[in-house]
């Protein structure tokens, strides 16, 4: 069993464990579906299977520990066989904006917050993967937290993007740097294309 494979079975126990029975399991491409347009921001990726972390923060987290509001959390969640995390945001938008920086930011911590605390529950099976003893020791070392946006609408970022892949480095936008100094191994910029090439084309 894959790192994948392994993580998703925890989860799955997890919700059976508190009397759910959802499918958490997605893909790239329905999991970039903008609803506001009406549109899939990556129209690609549909055997490139991931978790669906808003399903779990909408149909199972939030109804074991309700908030009065909707969890945020990134749209996936996927493990590479390296054992490297992603977790993926998808923006069919501008990203300039400060409500929406505000907004990704919130998202990396809440999404961190509700897996390491479903992976807790669930220790017996997080031990055999090394993530217990030092969970934020775990995150700088392995996790990735990714923000995919619409190239057509984020011209200046795509450019800012082009040239730290010239000198073979990720673009991270400046409120991303709070997230890939402090919190994540790495936390940077993509558009759809690169995307793309990076995750569905090279594997």
């Amino acid at each position: 069993m894959n790192n994948y494979a392994q993580i998703k079975q925890i989860i799955e126990q997890y919700i059976e464990k508190n009397g759910f029975d959802t499918d958490i399991e997605s893909s790239i491409k329905e999991t970039s579906y903008d609803k506001t347009n009406n549109s899939y921001l990556c129209d690609f990726g549909e055997d490139f299977k991931v978790i669906d972390m808003d399903v779990i923060a909408k149909d199972v987290y939030g109804k074991i520990y309700p908030s009065g509001k909707t969890r945020s959390t990134a749209d996936a969640f996927f493990v590479l066989e390296n054992g490297q995390w992603y977790f993926v945001e998808f923006k069919n938008s501008k990203i300039d904006n400060s409500k929406l920086k505000y907004k990704v930011q919130l998202k990396a911590y809440e999404n961190l917050h509700m897996l390491f605390d479903i992976l807790y529950e669930m220790k017996e099976l997080l031990e055999e993967m090394g993530c217990v003893e030092n969970p934020i020791d775990f995150i700088r070392k392995n996790v990735i937290y990714i923000l995919v946006c619409s190239e057509e609408k984020n011209i200046r970022e795509a450019g800012y993007i082009r040239d730290a892949k010239r000198i073979k480095e990720q673009y991270v936008s400046g409120f991303l740097e709070e997230l890939n100094s402090s919190i994540f191994k790495e936390a940077y910029v993509l558009t759809e294309e690169n995307f793309r090439r990076e995750f569905i084309e090279s594997m």
